[in-house]
């Protein structure tokens, strides 16, 4: 019987059959500035939320159920890329501050739908503006056609990425 092989080698052959891209210096640095730029934004975005009672877990949860309220549990882990038990939390947390409400499903009783309440509604027409502010100057010096581009790359990395994580977590089909 064969042993099976070590996780990380497996990362590593796989790794190896991807087109090889020269990063040059790169390498390292692409990521690590985009969790930076994260954090950059965040920062001066919780400030001005905290000023409603709105934490920054709760805003991500909030900008995804102001677009599509009514949404399961397990849609709304999945839009924002989180394990149940996290969504779980965060909507205890949102149910907590009055912002949204779960509702049982008519059509299935045993699935719960988390809509937002009117006060969670209200806050949208309040706490976008700071979004979109913030958005305006990180972008400021930047063309139209600087930022549309920007946008496709981090698209296509995403895309990339996600490809990626699903080929690895693919079965494997074992040959005797």
């Amino acid at each position: 019987m064969r042993r099976p092989r070590a996780k990380s080698a497996l990362l590593a052959r796989r790794s190896t059959q991807l087109k090889q891209v020269d990063l040059g210096s790169h390498d390292q640095g692409c990521s690590h500035r985009m969790r930076e730029i994260t954090k950059l934004f965040a920062q001066p975005l919780q400030l001005r939320l905290s000023k409603h009672g709105v934490t920054y877990g709760e805003w991500r949860f909030l900008r995804v159920l102001w677009e599509r309220d009514g949404i399961s549990q397990s849609e709304l882990s999945d839009l924002l890329g989180m394990t149940s038990a996290a969504t779980v939390f965060s909507v205890n947390l949102l149910e907590r501050d009055g912002l949204a409400q779960r509702v049982a499903d008519p059509r299935d009783r045993r699935r719960m739908l988390i809509h937002l309440t009117p006060k969670g509604r209200a806050l949208r027409d309040r706490l976008l503006p700071y979004a979109r502010h913030i958005r305006v100057a990180a972008f400021a010096g930047f063309s139209e056609r600087e930022v549309r581009q920007l946008d496709l790359m981090l698209t296509r990395i995403k895309s990339n990425l996600g490809n990626f994580i699903r080929e690895q977590e693919a079965p494997r089909v074992r040959r005797r």
